[in-house]
């Protein structure tokens, strides 16, 4: 009869041929590349012979390059005594499964690249930070684009003239959080649309029922008297209510 071995057994088999492919990295190590990755020689400014080969996330870009070669089958060289192709792939599923298991236990992204906020990041930090909402399209030109996206750090340059704009922004920013009393008077003035027609609700910031008009978004920097003029267009039958909230 065939005997069925317990299911533990089996698991530690299977552990066990799992790492024998890292078990015997240092003796093939020594036997195909000391040679020329020696201390002395240090062929390509690489040298195994002092690598632990036990702890793979020591030194994992030495390893990395290792793997990369072994892949490839760039080594060794042509000419020179190889692994077989079974031992050299147990040594790739072995070591490769080390660096995977280094890089989650201690994973190193990188640092990302340093750059200026865009216009629309600006736009939010003014929000978040004096919650004035800046129309940073009329202030600051349009920034560049890579792939589709315009935050990426490598497009984000800063000329002398987009310094000045962000200089002036910055100044009109301050103006309107503090409330300077200096500030001269400006006239503003908003078009409805005039390819929209002015029979339904407009916009959901307006009343439900309402017909024609629009919604504008403006910051008072001081209490002050303010004056609204309006100018109707068009031509109009009957008679029509206008309000201003």
């Amino acid at each position: 009869m065939r005997k069925t071995l317990p299911i533990h057994f089996l698991i530690l088999a299977a552990v066990a041929g799992a790492g024998a492919g890292h078990g015997q990295l240092r003796p093939t190590l020594d036997r195909y590349c000391v040679d020329c990755h020696s201390d002395a020689q240090r062929t390509a400014g690489l040298s195994l012979e002092s690598v632990d080969a036990d702890d793979v996330a020591a030194a994992p870009e030495t390893w990395e390059k290792v793997a990369r070669k072994l892949r490839a089958g760039a080594m060794p060289p042509a000419g020179r005594s190889r692994p077989s192709g079974e031992a050299t792939s147990r040594l790739l599923s072995g070591l490769e499964s080390e660096l995977d298991r280094a890089a989650a236990a201690d994973p190193r992204p990188g640092r990302p690249a340093i750059h200026r906020l865009n216009r629309t990041e600006y736009a939010n930090a003014i929000r978040d930070l004096l919650a004035l909402e800046v129309d940073t399209r009329s202030l600051l030109p349009a920034d560049d684009l890579a792939f589709g996206f315009d935050n990426i750090a490598d497009t984000l340059s800063f000329s002398p003239l987009l310094l000045e704009r962000y200089l002036a922004t910055a100044r009109k920013v301050s103006r309107l959080a503090v409330g300077d009393p200096s500030l001269r008077p400006e006239v503003e003035t908003h078009h409805a649309a005039k390819v929209l027609v002015q029979s339904d609700r407009m916009s959901e910031e307006l009343p439900f029922g309402s017909r024609g008009g629009l919604a504008i978004r403006h910051r008072f920097p001081l209490d002050a008297h303010y004056t609204f003029k309006v100018a109707l267009g068009g031509r109009r039958a009957g008679a029509e209510t206008l309000e201003i909230r």
